[in-house]
């Protein structure tokens, strides 16, 4: 009678850690899952605007700037970019570095970077929050920008629409 009730009392044990295991074995397979399925546009823009924040936060603008979609380029100089934006940041405002909170993606149909600008057709637009704490106060920006593919890389882009800025 005590061998019946022994293996009474390990069967739940065993029941518990069957579950564990399977529970364990599902999750790990679903999380793997995720990992090769290929992102959507929508998380690929998502990315682009987050690591140019990221380069953004290092001092790293150089890369940044790399990851500006030719539009912008055209706009900035690799130097002028990189010289105005370390003069921004470090001695305007007074920081090294900052926070960031990015929304979630929106698709833009017919995007146009200014009033006559030609439209790209395939934009996300992300709003960036960056988040300062300077000699001066703490501080936000608030930013929508935008990630567009351009030759199967998604480059990020800023808006120059006055209508778009009053929004």
């Amino acid at each position: 009678m005590a061998s019946r009730h022994r293996r009474n009392r390990q069967l739940p044990v065993l029941q518990i850690a069957v579950a564990i295991l399977i529970i364990t074995v599902v999750w790990l397979s679903w999380h793997n899952a995720r990992k090769l399925m290929p992102a959507g546009d929508a998380e690929h823009a998502l990315a682009a605007v987050e690591q140019f924040y990221a380069y953004e936060q290092a001092g790293d603008f150089g890369s940044s700037w790399e990851l500006f979609h030719p539009e912008m380029k055209k706009r900035f100089s690799k130097a002028d970019y990189i010289q105005k934006r370390a003069h921004i940041m470090l001695q305007d405002f007074g920081v090294t570095t900052f926070e960031v909170e990015t929304g979630h993606p929106a698709e833009v149909a017919d995007w146009q970077m200014s009033v006559n600008a030609e439209p790209i057709t395939e934009v996300y637009e992300v709003v960036v929050k960056q988040i300062f704490q300077s000699p001066y106060g703490n501080f936000e920006i608030v930013q929508p920008c935008y990630a567009a593919n351009d030759a199967g890389e998604w480059k990020l882009l800023w808006s120059y629409q006055a209508e778009q800025a009053q929004e």
